[in-house]
């Protein structure tokens, strides 16, 4: 004997307890009687005959089925609380904040905090590229603006400079 789901229709063992298809617990339904008698053990062959249509009718259109939705989980909301104490370990801890970024953004938990982590990494991503870009730029600045001044220096004679600045600078080798 088998028993058939009553949500999906799935055909299920009379010992199974929850539907393989879409999870219905079935454990209460009783198992259906066969639909054949001795003399003829296949259904199908008893008397099954395909339904009759009128020519020029429409074709029905085959039956919708009911697949099984993913489970929802409920959405978790963020208390004030729990707002400011990720912005706080998001951005005052260095290093610590980066790992918590990563952790928070893509691991579970509330998906408003997985979306501000994401940000954030974002944030951050752009930050250090425009850091170094600035670093860059800003050093072949004071490199040239460097040269310049101890070249200044040089034809000045050093006559505005106390012998203890020169001094510095020769033994730096800026001189």
């Amino acid at each position: 004997m088998a028993k058939r789901c009553t949500r999906c229709g799935n055909f299920l063992m009379d010992d199974e307890r929850f539907c393989t298809r879409c999870g219905e617990n079935v454990a209460s339904i009783p198992p259906e009687a066969p639909q054949y008698t001795n003399a003829n053990p296949n259904p199908v062959a008893q008397g099954y005959q395909q339904p009759q249509q009128q020519p020029g009718a429409p074709v029905p259109p085959p039956p919708a089925y009911n697949y099984a939705q993913p489970i929802q989980r409920p959405q978790e909301e963020m208390s004030l609380g729990s707002w400011v104490g990720t912005i706080i370990v998001t951005t005052f801890f260095g290093l610590i904040s980066l790992i918590f970024l990563f952790v928070w953004g893509f691991g579970d938990g509330p998906e408003s905090r997985k979306r501000y982590c994401k940000a954030m990494l974002i944030v951050e991503a752009i930050s250090i590229g425009l850091a170094i870009i600035m670093m860059i730029v800003f050093s072949g600045i004071f490199a040239a603006l460097g040269s310049s001044l101890i070249n200044y220096i040089e034809r000045s004679g050093g006559y505005r400079y106390g012998q203890g600045t020169m001094a510095l600078m020769q033994m730096f080798g800026m001189m």
